[in-house]
């Protein structure tokens, strides 16, 4: 409350100022300074008039986004509610134009080029972040997949992107006709895949399950038995369905990648109540054909990593930058940032387990890019693409992360989360 009184005292202040500078006027354009493409270090610093204005216009939508909770990849919501709000796309805009002229306030004070926003959707994302080459990044998906392609880890991923999605659903002030019928879809296909699970028809596991005997040849043809198709039918109705609401387009992106994965592998059984060297072949083919076609750029790919690092699928979206030093820029510093629309403690937390994320994959990607080669075939947990310290290190490179998150009205500070320390900024005139 205290930090909402602030923001609320120095919005009526800046308000004023940035009516002066407008000329007297409202709904002049306020032009936010140099272009991307010019090179920051070098371009004239900003006037002190510039600074003004652009931090009258970061308090007027703050002020106008107050009460709104941006999730990762979920899109804009009610903080209090958590419902989605009603007019997402504009929200959305104007929580990015709040973004980009904070990057650029902060940038034009640091002499240095902006932070970019990007959003973790794929690993090509994380790896032009941290500059992998093209040759390390072939390295990374050999890493990888034999982790992230197993039975287990590819059966939670689509449960939970059906788990989210029907959540937010459930949020929506004002369903749609289709958005009722995604719902439907998704319950149907929730329903589907609990009843192919592999304790949900049979009171023993598979691997308890013998061969079954051969039939009388006068007993009825047994049902024919479900494949991956019948999933993959459901996922494409779905997706046609989510696309008729913006509200959901984070959730439609995801539908749409785990539809790659079920493309490759619809012709295997789903079945579970099956023998127990039936059901490992099931998975082995599962496993086999989502390594071979998941390719690095691949999102599918992507969503079953960040299932395998965090237990969920929304993507991550940061500002990110990069600096190199060192002989042959081989050190690499990574800064991750979030900018703070309301500056109170359950968003300071929200930001810090976001960026946790963020940094988790940068780190987890770089080790499976500088990993020893007999590291890859070492599929057994999380450790199989870490890189093995030595005295390589400084050959293969050293990754340093940095979380920062910036806010108006916030009380700097230092958070540590997870063995990380994340660093509190306050937006200020300079």
């Amino acid at each position: 409350m205290e930090c909402r009184g602030r923001v609320k005292h120095a919005l009526r202040g800046a308000d004023a100022a940035f009516r002066v500078l407008a000329g007297g006027r409202r709904g002049i354009h306020f032009v936010p300074g140099p272009t991307e493409d010019e090179e920051e270090e070098h371009a004239t610093p900003p006037s002190r008039r510039w600074y003004r204005a652009a931090y009258a216009r970061l308090l007027r939508l703050a002020g106008s986004l107050r009460g709104v909770e941006r999730g990762d990849g979920g899109g804009p919501r009610h903080a209090e509610t958590g419902s989605v709000v009603a007019d997402a796309r504009r929200v959305a805009d104007r929580v990015a134009e709040f973004d980009a002229l904070a990057a650029r306030y902060l940038a034009a004070g640091q002499r240095a080029p902006p932070l970019k926003a990007t959003s973790l959707s794929s690993l090509t994302r994380v790896c032009d972040v941290l500059g992998v080459s093209a040759q390390l990044r072939k390295s990374v998906r050999l890493a990888i997949c034999p982790q992230l392609t197993q039975h287990h880890i590819w059966r939670g991923a689509l449960e939970e992107v059906l788990r989210d999605l029907r959540a937010d659903m459930a949020a929506l002030g004002h369903p749609s006709p289709a958005t009722q019928m995604a719902d439907q879809i998704a319950a149907a296909c929730v329903h589907f895949l609990s009843d192919t699970a592999d304790e949900a028809t049979s009171s023993s596991p598979s691997w308890m399950r013998p061969t079954p005997f051969n039939k009388p040849a006068n007993s009825p043809p047994p049902p024919p038995a479900k494949t991956w198709q019948e999933v993959l039918d459901m996922f494409t109705d779905l997706a046609k369905s989510l696309d008729a609401d913006a509200r959901l387009a984070g959730h439609a992106d995801k539908v749409a990648a785990m539809k790659e994965g079920l493309y490759q592998i619809r012709n295997v059984f789903v079945e579970r109540d099956i023998a127990f060297k039936e059901a490992r072949r099931q998975d082995c083919l599962v496993q086999k054909k989502l390594s071979k076609s998941l390719g690095h750029s691949s999102k599918c790919l992507y969503t079953l990593l960040l299932f395998y690092l965090y237990g969920n699928v929304r993507d991550v979206e940061v500002h990110a930058g990069k600096r190199l030093s060192g002989k042959g820029g081989k050190r690499v510093t990574v800064h991750a940032a979030k900018f703070l629309i309301d500056g109170d403690e359950p968003a300071i937390r929200n930001a810090v387990k976001q960026l946790s994320r963020a940094i988790g994959v940068f780190r987890f990607v770089w080790e499976a890019a500088h990993a020893d080669n007999g590291d890859h075939a070492n599929g057994n947990g999380k450790g199989g693409a870490m890189a093995k310290k030595g005295h390589g290190d400084d050959a293969k490179g050293l990754l340093k992360l940095q979380g920062h998150i910036w806010g108006l009205g916030v009380e700097e500070k230092e958070v540590t989360y997870r063995g990380d320390v994340f660093h509190v900024h306050q937006i200020q005139l300079p």
